[in-house]
């Protein structure tokens, strides 16, 4: 107990002295050596808090600009010695593996950590689930398993059976399973058919919670066979600003850029968890997800895809379109601006060096031997 105590008084000055002294600007400097979270004794990150890097990839519109960014990230990743976790689509899958094989080869040859997520038309994504409806317990089983086996026809959601697709195509491209598998349909029978597939395929993770929600006495849990992703907090969004929901990249290049500032959410938040270190509920590290899409790097709005699924209104995606659905109907993002492009970019390598300063930098995976 006395161990644990001084743990977290130490882990506390460690926050309330960098957030004195956070840099404002990323730095420059060489790597920092990243501490391995594992086995989590002493000596050995005991108190650290765990932060996981989250990149949703999944903008098959602008492969180009999708493709630059995810080396960038590799790259900055590497730099700090510590490793990201990217969710690929089967179709943003398939449109690097087709027009940028070099990003594909990348991380083949990376430590990065490879996952896997649907967007529509896919049947499990809310609102396009039509024709899993009614069908019996096997029949669900069955077409969910093959929607992961097969290929996704954009423009009808339904299934090219002449082409791989879903989560073994992903597998197949980047020679590894992925180890999270989400199933993001609110119904929770064909979110447990979905959990059972996707354990079949050789998934280890899926999620209950997107960016917090995990039990402060119970932070792993199983599903289905799968571990729940734990997120006690996340560096992503925020409303102690103006009271709306805001995502912090849309700030960095605006006036109030420091209010929204990464690095120090982060911060704010760490303290505030060290804070409560002392009670019975809250002896453990906290589990930090930072999570972005590749598109918020470069494009602002909603996502390039979303007219062709969605009613839009005022840039906004309303409820989802029937098929046929119109491949070329307009995309509803903007550019960044050069300027907007870096500033998020170095906001956001800003939070990496200090995470990988301060903090233990984990994956899927190694949050999967913590837990055992």
């Amino acid at each position: 107990m006395n161990r644990l105590f001084h743990a977290f008084a130490f882990l506390a000055f460690i926050v309330v002295s960098c957030i004195q002294t956070a840099p404002q600007t990323p730095p420059t400097t060489a790597p920092v050596t990243q501490p391995s979270p594992l086995p989590l004794g002493e000596g050995q990150g005991e108190g650290r808090a765990y932060i996981s890097f989250i990149i949703n990839v999944h903008d098959w519109i602008n492969t180009e600009d999708s493709a630059d960014i995810l080396l960038q990230l590799v790259d900055l990743f590497e730099r700090y010695n510590v490793r990201g976790d990217f969710y690929f689509t089967a179709e943003v899958t398939r449109k690097l593996a087709e027009e940028r094989p070099d990003v594909i080869e990348r991380f083949k040859n990376s430590d990065m950590t490879i996952s896997y997520h649907v967007r529509p038309p896919h049947p499990l994504y809310t609102g396009f689930d039509s024709r899993l409806q009614g069908l019996s317990d096997d029949e669900l089983y069955q077409t969910l398993l093959d929607y992961e086996t097969y290929a996704l026809d954009l423009e009808t959601g339904d299934l090219d059976r002449s082409q791989p697709g879903g989560y073994t195509y992903v597998a197949q491209i980047f020679g590894r399973k992925p180890v999270v598998a989400p199933s993001p349909n609110g119904n929770q029978r064909i979110k447990d058919a979905a959990q059972r597939v996707y354990a079949s395929l050789g998934a280890q993770m899926t999620l209950l919670y997107h960016e917090s929600g995990t039990k402060v006495d119970q932070p792993f849990e199983y599903v289905n066979d799968l571990l729940a992703r734990p997120s006690d907090f996340s560096v992503t969004r925020t409303t102690i600003i103006d009271g709306t929901d805001n995502f912090w990249w849309n700030f960095m290049s605006k006036p109030e850029a420091d209010q929204y500032n990464p690095t120090k959410m982060l911060q704010t938040q760490l303290a505030d968890w060290v804070g409560h270190a002392s009670s019975v509920t809250y002896k453990r590290a906290p589990f930090i997800t930072s999570l972005i899409h590749e598109n918020n790097f470069y494009r602002s709005g909603a996502e390039s895809w979303s007219s062709i699924y969605f009613t839009m209104d005022k840039g906004k995606k309303g409820g989802p379109l029937s098929p046929p659905f119109d491949l070329n109907a307009p995309d509803p993002s903007r550019p960044r601006t050069d300027e907007d492009k870096s500033a998020i970019f170095a906001a956001y390598e800003e939070l990496v060096a200090y995470a990988a300063a301060n903090l233990a930098v984990v994956t899927s995976e190694n949050i999967l031997e913590i837990a055992k």
